[in-house]
């Protein structure tokens, strides 16, 4: 009987296997491993002849090679990876930025779990207490005047930016902390 990695990390304990229901994370997985042995095999495939190049013109474009399953393999990667990064974030008190005592035992798995994701090419990022520009890749949901900030700063991540091997996945969401102008400032 096959577990998943997540059954057996979230055992209680650890001499048992604890069998959830089978869950989204089970299908990313099985995706994951679908497009592993897809890039496998276009890796070994010998590549296109390129056509002559016309005079005077620009070189033409080489389309990539569109590989089944990879939009399915984007969103199951960045709610898989969105799913982690929550777990950890309830994990850690939020005062000290250290895991709860109670929940130290889980924590080293969910650091292992992204540990992975970025050894896969994954990096995500909550923009927290950093300054807010419009440039960032993330979807601001509201602006909220606070007291002692003098910058636009990012207050609160809903779900992070997840960028894979240079690809942007899944746009962050989050709260801006404005500085209050005068008329909104207590007497």
């Amino acid at each position: 009987m096959q577990h998943s990695l997540l059954a057996q990390l979230l055992a209680r304990d650890p001499r048992k296997v604890v069998r959830f229901p089978d869950v989204p994370l089970d299908q990313a997985l099985a995706v994951l491993q679908q497009l592993e042995s897809a890039m496998r095999e276009l890796k070994a495939a010998p590549p296109p002849a390129a056509p002559p190049e016309p005079l005077g013109s620009m070189p033409p474009v080489v389309p990539v090679p569109v590989v089944e399953g990879l939009e399915s393999l984007d969103g199951s990667l960045a709610g898989l990876a969105t799913q982690i990064w929550r777990a950890r974030n309830r994990i850690i008190d939020p005062e000290t930025g250290e895991p709860r005592e109670e929940m130290r035992r889980v924590y080293r798995h969910i650091e292992g779990a992204l540990e992975m994701l970025s050894e896969m090419g994954l990096t995500m990022n909550d923009w927290l207490k950093q300054p807010y520009d419009t440039g960032l890749p993330v979807k601001v949901l509201t602006f909220q005047p606070t007291p002692d900030v003098q910058r636009d700063t990012v207050l609160e991540a809903v779900r992070p930016t997840i960028i894979w091997k240079d690809r942007l996945l899944q746009m962050g969401e989050v709260i801006v902390a404005t500085p209050q102008s005068i008329e909104e400032k207590p007497q």
